[in-house]
């Protein structure tokens, strides 16, 4: 068995395997991190619509000061629907 000898192949790949080992972990952390202030945003909107009068209860002043992108505008467009043809 002494006479046998493998030929064991140069290793040219870890240090390529453990670069982009690295890029991925501060790819993932980015991505954990921007998920994290993505939740927070989700998590203040989810509080906002727990605390708001329930839509049975609501007027339309009641509605459009909690969502005010569903006010018409009366003065800019006089005319029914109140909006821009574009945005219906």
């Amino acid at each position: 068995f002494n006479a046998l000898k493998v030929p064991v192949p140069e290793d040219k790949y870890t240090a390529q395997v453990d670069a982009e080992e690295k890029e991925d972990v501060k790819t993932c952390a980015e991505f954990v991190s921007l998920s994290k202030a993505r939740i927070e945003e989700y998590e203040k909107q989810l509080e906002k619509m727990r605390n708001i009068i329930p839509f049975d209860q609501m007027t339309i002043e009641d509605l459009n000061e909690a969502f005010p992108e569903t006010k018409l505008d009366k003065e800019k467009y006089p005319y029914w629907p109140h909006q821009p043809i574009e945005n219906l």
